[in-house]
Parts: structure tokens; C-alpha cells; sequence
């Protein structure tokens, strides 16, 4: 298929080398010269806007990082929607707040165009992998026009619901991903102040209740899991800038439905002030090498 890709950054240029992998002929826009000149590097065709993409593409995948930047891809001057004609297919995979989907749904419905949210999980790592698992929200009919594409980027690819339950599904997995890693950062850390070997502490969590896929995967501490970031410095599979992010959609969809949350908020507070102290672009993480103990001489 002759596929278009909005977005070739971080998530984005892996995702385009895998479409090309399987056969998919694709033709590539960003903002960033850097980034497209990467995509192209990769075999993928470039085009001088995101309405050109869709003018000369069958299907139409978006990979930004915010729900400013997919608005703007979409509904701004040379946006997707300028170049996209009646029955065109749009996937967003971005994670972004499920209104933002919502809207811009009902503004590419205006067109006779058609969305799917599908955000996705599993990081960089996956991405590379191409086993991403993909949360989608839409019309099924549109999904499974859309999943021979999609196979070629993840291996789970679920239909949540309607048109915005993908990012539902996406912000409650985050949630849960990102306060389980301050959680075993923060356990490591007090097991660390007693002299508790981390060998020993994992071994042990590992068989019990405290046991959650952060410490099993990519457990914050060096050197217990050989494919966790924090053996690569902390290189990203997933930033704490992006953890941060998602954790605050999270936290605004709460407020939004006065569904009262604690512990969200507080993690994604820790995260940037983990981000302001350097480690935004660091794996999420590194929140790890931001709890080290304070001298004596500070207050706790």
C-alpha cells in the first residue's frame, strides 16, 4: 500500500523502516529537516507537507508528540485535511488527549475522511521490533481496512471502542506504567540506604506481591536486567519528558470526569522535576538517579 507518514522522529522513523520491511511504499513529512532526512535515508519518499502526503497516499498514519502538534498536522494550513480526498483513511498514532481525537474526527467527518485513534505502547524498543502493541478507537469496518498496515508495526493490535478509547486505554496503561517506576525507584532506593544487595531485593519482589513489570523489564537500578535502559545511561525507550506528558493527560481526564487521583499527580510532579534537573531525555527511568539521598546537612 502506498502509505503516508506524518512524523518521522524518534517512534516515527523506526515505524517507517518497518512499512518499508514489508513492502509498503511510503512517503514521509516533517517539520524537522533532520527527521525527514532520516526517513529518507531509509527509503521512504518525502513530500513538502503533510496535505501533499495525503494527497499522494492511500492510507495516512500521523506519529507526533502532542495534542497541539496533531492539531496542527490535521487542521492547520497544509494540514492533512486540506489534502485528504472523500474516503481517505487517517491513523493517528500519537498519544494525545481523547478529545483532541474526538475533534478532529468530527472535523474530518465534515470531509467524508475517516480516523482512527491508535496509539501505541512498548517504546522505542518495540517500535525497532515492530511488535508495538496498538490501542485502536474507531469504526472496526475502518480497522481491519487499516490492520495490514498496522501488522507491519505491532503484534497486538486491539479495537478498544469508539473513536478516542484508544487514547482512554493508552493514558490508563501510562498511568500505571509510570507510577509503578517511581514506586520501584523509590523501593530501591531505601533498600540501597540499609545495604539490601538490589540482586537480592529483585529476587525477591520478583516472587511477590510488589512484583510489576517496571523491575521485571526495565528495572531502574544498572546491571539487574540486561536489556533495561539504565544499562545504556538511561538511552530512551521511552522519555521522561513523554512519561511526564502522558501522565498529565491522565491526570486532566481525571479532573475532567471529577474522578478524584493521588498518586498520579505526584509521580508525574517527581518526573519533571527529574526533567528540570536534566533527564528529560533520558528513559523515564533515570527518576532513579534523581532520588539519591540529600546530605545530612539538607532537610528530607
Amino acid at each position: 500500500m502506498n502509505v503516508g507518514f506524518v512524523g518521522t522522529g524518534t517512534m516515527g522513523q523506526p515505524m517507517v523502516a518497518n512499512l518499508i520491511r514489508k513492502g509498503h511504499a511510503v512517503l514521509a513529512y516533517d517539520i524537522v529537516p533532520a527527521a525527514l532526512e532520516a526517513a529518507a535515508a531509509l527509503g521512504a519518499r518525502t513530500a513538502g507537507s503533510a496535505a501533499e502526503v495525503a494527497k499522494r497516499s492511500e492510507l495516512i498514519i500521523t506519529m507526533l508528540p502532542s495534542s497541539p502538534h496533531v492539531d496542527a498536522a490535521f487542521v492547520g494550513p497544509g494540514g492533512v485535511l486540506e489534502g485528504a480526498a472523500p474516503g481517505h483513511l487517517c491513523v493517528d498514532m500519537s498519544t494525545i488527549e481523547p478529545a483532541t481525537s474526538q475533534r478532529i474526527a468530527a472535523a474530518a467527518k465534515t470531509r467524508g475522511v475517516r480516523f482512527l485513534d491508535a496509539p501505541v505502547s512498548g517504546g522505542l524498543p518495540k517500535a525497532i521490533e515492530g511488535t508495538l502493541t496498538i490501542m485502536v478507537g474507531g469504526n472496526p469496518t475502518d480497522l481491519e481496512e487499516a490492520r495490514p498496515v498496522l501488522a507491519a508495526l505491532g503484534s497486538n493490535i486491539v479495537h478498544v471502542g469508539p473513536v478516542g478509547s484508544g487514547e482512554v486505554a493508552k493514558i490508563c496503561n501510562n498511568l500505571i506504567a509510570g507510577v509503578a517506576m517511581v514506586a520501584v525507584s523509590e523501593a530501591f532506593r531505601i533498600a540501597e540506604g540499609f545495604g539490601v544487595d538490589p540482586k537480592i531485593l529483585t529476587e525477591v519482589i520478583s516472587k511477590s506481591s510488589g512484583n510489576t513489570w517496571a523491575m521485571l523489564h526495565g528495572h531502574p537500578v544498572p546491571g539487574m536486567v540486561p536489556t533495561s535502559a539504565s544499562n545504556r545511561d538511561y538511552a530512551p525507550g521511552f522519555t521522561t519528558d513523554l512519561m511526564a506528558k502522558d501522565l498529565g493527560l491522565a491526570v486532566n481526564a481525571a479532573r475532567q470526569l471529577r474522578v478524584p487521583v493521588c498518586v498520579a499527580p505526584a509521580a508525574q510532579q517527581l518526573l519533571r522535576l527529574a526533567s528540570s534537573h536534566g533527564l528529560g531525555r533520558k528513559d523515564f527511568s533515570s527518576v532513579y538517579t534523581f532520588l539519591r539521598p540529600s546530605s545530612d546537612r539538607a532537610p528530607v
